[in-house]
């Protein structure tokens, strides 16, 4: 069972058991994947489970979850609409991402539906958008290597980034989900049962609880940390 992050002397420290641990790398990975999509991919069918459900491995129980979330790239979406946002696109004037997990991971630097903000917005995305890939790639691939041993220590400079490489998967998560409001988190973070969950979708709301936990009690230990107000 995960312990939560602490401050320590020694950095931001969290006790991880290697099942989670390897879920969390796996998660991570699969953003990394989400990012790197540079065409549109297949995938199988989603609409039953597999095989390796929880419960199947008294010792492993969240990879057993993971084996049943392989549906594609992004985390349980289809793959059909992981396309890259400047296919045939001019180097100034860059779509949004069509699947919308990656639109949150890659929000619009300018807001609006007027021709002249949207021209903004294309032009906003296709100077930055693939330096804010490179930087959500670097952060995901330091979480993976920090999950290589346990207990995870982290010093404050890569405790931010694994906190961003968290947010990353929360929010691809979160678009899987459906989760537009706080109505549609309420509805989420009522599932906690791992023993219970019989279908991918409660799968990922319990993989949504548990790495929105995780953030929360990792920002709370570098709250810590913050010089007093005057």
């Amino acid at each position: 069972m995960a312990r939560a992050f602490k401050s320590t002397p020694r950095g931001f420290t969290a006790d991880l058991e290697k099942a989670e641990r390897r879920l969390l790398r796996t998660l991570f990975s699969d953003v990394i994947q989400l990012l790197d999509a540079e065409e549109p991919r297949s995938a199988p069918d989603t609409s039953a489970p597999t095989s390796s459900t929880p419960g199947t491995s008294a010792d492993d129980p969240f990879w057993d979850i993971v084996a049943g979330l392989e549906p594609g790239p992004g985390l349980g979406g289809d793959g059909a609409d992981v396309v890259p946002s400047g296919s045939g696109a001019t180097p100034l004037n860059r779509e949004a991402p069509r699947d919308e997990a990656l639109a949150r991971l890659l929000p619009p630097g300018v807001h609006g539906d007027s021709p002249a903000e949207q021209a903004a917005a294309g032009e906003f995305r296709a100077l930055t958008e693939d330096s804010v890939r490179r930087s959500k790639t670097a952060d995901l691939q330091r979480a993976v290597a920090a999950l290589q041993v346990n207990p995870l220590v982290l010093d404050e400079a890569n405790a931010v980034s694994f906190s961003r490489a968290l947010n990353d998967v929360r929010l691809v998560l979160s678009a899987r989900l459906g989760i537009d409001s706080e109505e549609d988190a309420e509805r989420v973070h009522t599932v906690d049962d791992w023993s219970a969950a019989t279908d991918v979708e409660s799968y990922m709301a319990l993989l949504y609880n548990f790495t929105t936990w995780l953030l929360e009690t990792l920002m709370l230990a570098l709250s810590t940390q913050l010089p007093e107000a005057p």
